[in-house]
């Protein structure tokens, strides 16, 4: 048996770092976009650190509510909630989350009046990886798909079923439907391409049956919703007046244009990356969304860009 003991040390206050005439730039800014480029060691995380608790305190902060963080990964959005909150002395919670738990939050929020009765769930990579299987393989099996004669044999293999996975969430990254995937694998030849869009048809169809999203679907939805409900669009916006992106490198097509649904010419929006450091490529991430941030965002906010 394990004993339970409850620390009730209070945790070491929050020293921040000096920052830098950078750094400081970073925390000051107050009005348009911003892109920052920094490798590791270069402070990102005390700058990013400071800068939303410059939100949060002082005679002109921010609600809680109105200031939001978004990375890729649970624990750094932990880790980082956890200094933000330390940094303002406590009694504030700041909103920090990965990108796939903001927009499954949002769609729980926003789901149909009818649907509130069953909750939305959001399948785990492993639950994800035995629905593909269990429904590919009855798809063979009934003859719904057929499979190329040189791929009959690795049906079966784990390698074929994370390729189907991988196809799958790349199509959604890029905001395509099925059809769009089958259509496109037609036209330049690939008819794996088209059987995929046809068997993402039929997976579609199941989760949705049991109101349930994979990792890439919750964000393809959120996406979805903002920019086919304006009205929704426009609560979202107000309630966001500034917005702090980590790890922009990594992110994809659908999160960029989620993105742009989220913030207004009069949002404050900061995104840190660093080119050289992306690392979820082989899920759909494109670095070109560092690379591309003005061309991505002029339209919103016209010259008032910094990068």
């Amino acid at each position: 048996m394990t004993d339970l003991i409850l620390d009730r040390t209070k945790p070491e206050p929050y020293q921040a770092k000096p920052l830098d005439p950078e750094q400081l730039k970073v925390v000051e800014h107050r009005k348009g976009a911003m892109r920052v480029l920094a490798g590791p060691g270069t402070g990102k995380t005390t700058t990013l650190v400071s800068a939303m608790a410059a939100r949060l305190t002082g005679p002109e902060k921010l609600n809680p509510d109105n200031v939001l963080g978004l990375t890729f990964g649970r624990r750094a959005a932990l880790d980082w909630r956890a200094k933000v909150t330390l940094a303002v002395g406590g009694g504030l919670i700041p909103q920090v989350s990965t990108f796939h738990s903001f927009c499954y939050g949002l769609l729980r929020k926003y789901q149909p009046e009818e649907a509130a009765d069953s909750a939305l769930r959001l399948l785990s990579g492993p639950e994800q990886q035995v629905r593909v299987r269990e429904l590919f393989l009855g798809a063979l099996s009934d003859g719904t798909l057929s499979l190329p004669l040189e791929l009959e044999e690795a049906a079966q293999t784990k390698g074929l079923i994370e390729e189907l996975r991988a196809v799958m969430s790349r199509t959604r990254s890029h905001l395509m439907e099925p059809t769009n995937l089958a259509a496109l694998g037609k036209q330049v030849g690939r008819p794996m391409w088209e059987l995929v869009g046809q068997f993402f048809e039929t997976y579609l169809q199941s989760i949705e049956s049991e109101n349930a999203l994979d990792y890439a679907e919750v964000i393809f939805r959120a996406e979805e919703l903002l920019r086919n409900n304006p009205d929704i669009a426009t609560k979202v916006q107000s309630q966001y007046r500034a917005i702090f992106v980590d790890e922009y490198q990594d992110t994809d097509p659908g999160q960029v244009a989620l993105l742009k649904l989220l913030v207004t010419a009069d949002t404050t929006l900061v995104v840190v990356g660093d080119v050289d450091q992306a690392i979820y490529g082989f899920r759909g991430a494109d670095e070109t969304g560092i690379r591309d941030f003005v061309d991505h965002f002029s339209e919103i906010y016209g010259n008032n860009i910094v990068a």
